[in-house]
This record gives structure tokens, sequence and C-alpha cells, in this order.
């Protein structure tokens, strides 16, 4: 059985925000059901619930559209359902806009932010 692939609304409403061009959109379609289950140097596990149903994962993608390599790309945070198996995409940002390097703590910590209530809804939904 393959992975089914689906993008939640806050997922879709942040690619509006970032206008992530349909050229990364297809990329990512492509990508997303093929994920594995293993840290990689850009795919790394930020959560796994108590009961093991769930898993979250931060991966960074190239953006094509963008010539600054690594750091051009985006950041995309999706869980996997093991049970259903399912590739479950919910954040995507640009790298810059993440705050990791001289911008200062508040985008930072949006992002931390983010991956907490993740993590609280993902322990949530295994309960």
């Amino acid at each position: 059985m393959s992975w089914a692939y689906f993008e939640r609304e806050q997922f879709m409403r942040m690619c509006e925000k970032a206008d992530v061009s349909i050229r990364v959109r297809d990329a990512i379609r492509v990508w997303a059901p093929t994920v594995s289950r293993f840290e990689l140097s850009r795919q790394k596990l930020v959560y796994r619930s108590p009961k093991n149903r769930y898993e979250a994962w931060s991966a960074g993608i190239p953006n094509p559209d963008s010539n600054k390599g690594k750091s051009g790309g985006y950041r995309v945070v999706y869980f996997l359902d093991i049970i259903e198996q399912t590739t479950n995409l919910d954040f995507i940002e640009e790298r810059k806009d993440l705050g990791f390097h001289d911008e200062g703590h508040r985008k930072r910590d949006r992002y931390q932010e983010y991956i907490r209530e993740l993590k609280e809804y993902l322990k949530k939904l295994d309960a």
C-alpha cells in the first residue's frame, strides 16, 4: 500500500502567503508520498507520539526559482499517520523568514510555538 498525501488547510494558506510557485507545489506533490522515516541531512524527526501512531517531521525543500542553494529553499513540516499511512503537509515557510540567523528571535519563536502546538495536537489525537 502506498502512502496517501494530504495538504492541510494551513499548508494551502501558507503556500498562498509565501507565494510558492506552481513548480514548487508540483515538486512537493511528487516528493511527499515518497518520504522515508529515516533522518537525513535535510529531514529531521521533530516528534513521535506516545503510542507511536504519529510522527512529525521537518524537511528542507530546495526552491528551484531561487539561486541561493539550501538557504533559498523552504522549511516544510509534515506529520505521518503510521496506521492510516498518510503524509499530512501542515507548514511551509521560506527559510529566510524563519529567523534562524541574525533576524532576531520573534520569527524563530513563532516557528517554535508552531512546533509546540503541533506536538500537543498530535498527542491529543493519539490519546
